[in-house]
């Protein structure tokens, strides 16, 4: 997550540490085949690893960091079986450069025309001098965990995922992506981004774009009320994560992760040395990423916008 110009720190939250032990799958009430299919998948303790592999060093862009970083996820989406490929691109204004994206793509079953498009995406770089276990492997490390998950799940509309370079100098990679790919605007149902999601003191919870409407929240809240997984909606429409850009081009826009407003209470080693994998809440990890799965199963079977 990106600095906010004039943020404001808060102070850490005295709650006890969290338990580092991954949470059991279970049987969810409600939940249909392919949701408990996608529950018992999403795996915390893989994630873990995956996160583990990403805290080894600060990814920031430009830097050999950030592309051992890009090595890793484009090795383990090829071993998923995803279509996937570095998307290069320039930024633009006054933080001028190259930009590596990662995308991973598949085919939805609806026929041309009539298929949709749900983007899933989080950024992969992190500030310098911050290995940034939760800002933001824990996004990154999510995906790749949705990429492996959804192998032999059929849906209706194409599912492009995106580990976005340059969030951290302002957004920059899922801004030239959006615009890159503008023409797909229109069919694109839902944006899902996930940015420190595995915050120590933290919660499940998502927020909503500055112009996103709330059909996509109360459909998310549906979701969650038929499988009986907790979430909290915040109410702070920030634009400080890569949804904006996406919302910015009027696509409904979700963003699960941390409180903006609160930041250094759930996450007090936010954007600092500290950030490593042994701080992240595996509970809250594994919370938020079953519920990513599904609502995106729900984006990507639909054949309108929320």
């Amino acid at each position: 997550m990106r600095i906010a110009a004039g943020a404001v720190a808060y102070a850490a939250s005295p709650i006890a540490a969290p338990t580092a032990a991954p949470v059991p799958a279970r049987r969810v009430q409600g939940a249909t085949e392919q949701e408990q299919l996608l529950i018992d998948r999403m795996s915390a303790s893989n994630t873990i690893k995956h996160i583990a592999e990403l805290n080894k060093a600060p990814r920031v862009w430009k830097t050999d960091g950030y592309e051992r970083g890009l090595e890793y996820v484009m090795s383990q989406l090829q071993e998923a079986g995803w279509d996937v490929h570095v998307e290069e691109l320039q930024s633009s204004g006054w933080m001028r450069g190259k930009l590596r994206n990662i995308v991973a793509e598949r085919r939805g079953t609806a026929a041309d025309g009539e298929r949709q498009l749900v983007v899933a995406g989080a950024h992969l770089d992190s500030v310098r001098g911050a290995p940034g276990a939760n800002d933001n492997a824990s996004g990154s490390s999510t995906l790749i965990e949705l990429a492996r998950s959804f192998n032999g799940i059929d849906t209706r509309n194409d599912i492009r995922l995106v580990w976005f370079d340059g969030e951290e100098a302002g957004l920059l990679g899922s801004r030239a992506h959006v615009k890159e790919h503008r023409s797909d605007a229109d069919r694109t149902i839902a944006m899902i981004n996930m940015d420190m999601v595995g915050s120590q003191f933290g919660k499940v919870a998502f927020d909503l774009g500055r112009r996103t409407g709330n059909a996509i929240a109360d459909a998310l809240k549906g979701v969650a009320l038929r499988t009986r997984l907790e979430v909290t909606q915040y109410d702070e429409r920030h634009s400080r994560s890569d949804h904006a850009s996406f919302d910015d081009y009027d696509i409904p826009a979700l963003d699960f992760g941390v409180s903006v407003r609160a930041v250094n209470q759930q996450d007090p080693n936010y954007h600092s040395p500290r950030d490593t994998v042994d701080k992240i809440n595996s509970q809250v990890l594994e919370g938020n990423g079953d519920l990513i799965a599904v609502m995106l199963l729900d984006a990507a079977n639909r054949a309108s916008r929320y």
